[in-house]
C-alpha cells in the first residue's frame, strides 16, 4: 500500500473545477473564508462538463407571467419526480442569482423577453457558445485570488470522518496518496456519462462524488434518470448543436434521406423533449444534420463551429447520434446545499431532485450559478467551527479495501463495462437487458476485485465508474413504466 502523507489545512476544501465548484469556491472567499483549496481532477477551468458545454444559461425571467410560464414548462420537463420545493426555489431566485453574475463582469451576453412595459432576462450565454470561454474567465478570477489554492490534476478518493462530521478527504497526487484535513468540503465534481460508450462528458466524468457520498452512507435518488443528448455531431468533427437552429431551417435526416422527425407523432418535430428525440434517433440507421434549408447568416452568427465545418466538408455529411450527457440524480439537494454528514456541502450535476426525470435545456448552467454560490455561502459559515484532527484510524478505514498496486492494466474491464451500459441501460430499456447488464457487471466487478492495479487513478476511477453503472442498472430495473429519459418497452 502507498504511504499517506499529510497536506496542508484548508477552512474550506472544494471537489471540482467546473463551474458549480469554482462559483462555490468565490462565493466562499465573497463569505469571509481566508482559506479555500480547490481540488480538480483535470485542470480546473479546463476540464469538466463545464468546459465543453454551449455556455447558454436559460432561467425563469423576474416578471410574474414569465416565470409563471417556465415553471410549468420546467415542472411538465420532470414529470412529477423533482422535488417540489427545490424546484420552485430554483425558479423564484435563479434569476437574482444570475443579476449578481453580472457584477463578476464576465463575458455573458444576456437576451431578454417583453411583459407589459418591461424587459426581462431569460437567457445569458458566450458568443459564441462555448463553455470554455466562461470557464477561463472564470479560472483567471481565481488565479487572481490569493486565498484560494488551486491544485489541478489531484484526484479526490474518499471523505475522512471523524465524529459523524467531515473531517477531511483523501486524495490521489500523481502517485501520491494525500490527506487533506478541512473544517468544511463542497462536493461539485459532476456526473458519470463515462459509463457508457457513446458520451458528450470529458473523461474525467466518472461518478466519484455520487461513489463517495454513498460510502459515508448518503443516499442517492433517481439514479435511472440519465439524459441522452442528441444534439452531438460525432463527424467528422465533434460538435454540440444549438437546438434553435431548428427553428431557422435545420432537420435531422436518416441514412434514406426521410425526414424521420417530420410526422404526427412529433408535433414539435426536432424540437420534441431531449428523451423524445434521443429515441427516435436511437431507432434509426443512420442519421445527419442536413442545413440545406437553414439560413446561413443564423447559422454564421450563433453557430460559428458549424458553420465552419460545414463549409469545410462540403461533401461529407454531418452525423449524428444521441450521447450520454447529463444525470437528473444524485446526492438529494436541498436550499442550503446541506448533507446529512455535517459539514458536507453538494452542488451541480452531483446532485438530485432539481430536475427530476428529465432536465429542461439551459437548466444546469443556471444551477451551477445558484448552488455552486449557496454552497460556498453555508459552507462558509460550518467552515467557521474547526473540524477534529483527521486521526489514523479514519484514514485506514476508507483504505481497508484499497488493493496491493501490481501490475494489471484495467483498460479492458472498463471498455466492457462502458459497452455492457451502451447495449443494455442506455436509451431505450427492457428487463431482460438490464438484468443482463447487472449479470455482467458482477462479472466486471468480481475480476476488478482481484486485481492489483498499475495505475491507481484508473483503479479508483473504475470503482466508481462500477458502482456508479450498477446503481443506474439496478434503479432503471427497479422502474417498470417508462418516466422521461428512463424508458423501458417491456
Amino acid at each position: 500500500m502507498k504511504r499517506v502523507i499529510d497536506a496542508p489545512s484548508s477552512s474550506l476544501l472544494v471537489i471540482g473545477g467546473g463551474l458549480a465548484g469554482m462559483y462555490a469556491a468565490l462565493s466562499a472567499r465573497k463569505a469571509g473564508v481566508p482559506d479555500v483549496t480547490l481540488l480538480s481532477k483535470g485542470r480546473a477551468g479546463g476540464s469538466g462538463n463545464s468546459v465543453v458545454a454551449m455556455s447558454v444559461h436559460r432561467f425563469a425571467p423576474d416578471a410574474p407571467g414569465l416565470r409563471e410560464e417556465y415553471r410549468l414548462r420546467f415542472r411538465a420537463s420532470s414529470a412529477g419526480i423533482q422535488d417540489p420545493e427545490i424546484a420552485d426555489f430554483f425558479v423564484e431566485h435563479a434569476a437574482g442569482a444570475m443579476e449578481a453574475l453580472k457584477s463578476c463582469d464576465l463575458p455573458l451576453h444576456y437576451r431578454t423577453l417583453p411583459e407589459g412595459a418591461g424587459q426581462y432576462d431569460y437567457l445569458a450565454c458566450c458568443d459564441p457558445k462555448q463553455g470554455r470561454i466562461l470557464t477561463q474567465a472564470l479560472r483567471s478570477r481565481i488565479d487572481a485570488d490569493s486565498g484560494i489554492r488551486v491544485l489541478d490534476g489531484v484526484t479526490a478518493c474518499d471523505f475522512l470522518v471523524e465524529h459523524n462530521r467531515i473531517a477531511g478527504v483523501l486524495a490521489l497526487c500523481g502517485e501520491e496518496f494525500q490527506v487533506f484535513p478541512a473544517n468544511a468540503v463542497v462536493l461539485a465534481c459532476g456526473g458519470a456519462g463515462n459509463i457508457y460508450a457513446a458520451t458528450s462528458n470529458t473523461s474525467d466524468l466518472t461518478g466519484d462524488g455520487y461513489c463517495m457520498a454513498a460510502r459515508c452512507g448518503l443516499p442517492l435518488r433517481d439514479m435511472e434518470f440519465v439524459q441522452f443528448y442528441p444534439y452531438r455531431i460525432y463527424a467528422p468533427r465533434r460538435a454540440d448543436i444549438f437546438p434553435d437552429i431548428f427553428e431557422h431551417g435545420a432537420v435531422f435526416r436518416n441514412a434514406r434521406g426521410i425526414r424521420f422527425m417530420d410526422t404526427p407523432q412529433y408535433p414539435k418535430k426536432e424540437l420534441e423533449n431531449r428523451d423524445v428525440v434521443a429515441r427516435a434517433m436511437f431507432r434509426e440507421e443512420g442519421v445527419h444534420l442536413d442545413l440545406t434549408g437553414c439560413s446561413m447568416e443564423y447559422l454564421e452568427r450563433e453557430c460559428p463551429n458549424i458553420a465552419r465545418m460545414h463549409r469545410d466538408f462540403p461533401d461529407q455529411p454531418l452525423l449524428v447520434r444521441p450521447v450520454a450527457h447529463f444525470f437528473m440524480g444524485g446526492i438529494p439537494l436541498r436550499q442550503d446545499c446541506s448533507t446529512d454528514l455535517a459539514g458536507l456541502y453538494v452542488c451541480g450535476e452531483v446532485t438530485g431532485g432539481l430536475h427530476g426525470a428529465n432536465r429542461l435545456a439551459g437548466s444546469a448552467l443556471t444551477e451551477t450559478v445558484l448552488f455552486g454560490g449557496i454552497a460556498g455561502r453555508e459552507a462558509a459559515r460550518f467552515a467557521a467551527s474547526p473540524a477534529p484532527a483527521c486521526s489514523a484510524q479514519a484514514v485506514a478505514r476508507v483504505m481497508d479495501d484499497y488493493p496491493v498496486s501490481g501490475t494489471d492494466d484495467l483498460t479492458g474491464l472498463k471498455r466492457r463495462l462502458r459497452q455492457v451500459m451502451w447495449e443494455h441501460v442506455s436509451v431505450i430499456r427492457t428487463r431482460s437487458g438490464l438484468e443482463q447488464a447487472l449479470q455482467e457487471l458482477a462479472s466486471i466487478q468480481a475480476e476488478f476485485s482481484a486485481c492489483h492495479p498499475a495505475d491507481w487513478k484508473a483503479w479508483l476511477q473504475l470503482r466508481n465508474l462500477l458502482f456508479t453503472a450498477e446503481a443506474v442498472a439496478r434503479a432503471a430495473l427497479q422502474r417498470p413504466e417508462s418516466l422521461g429519459a428512463h424508458y423501458r418497452i417491456n
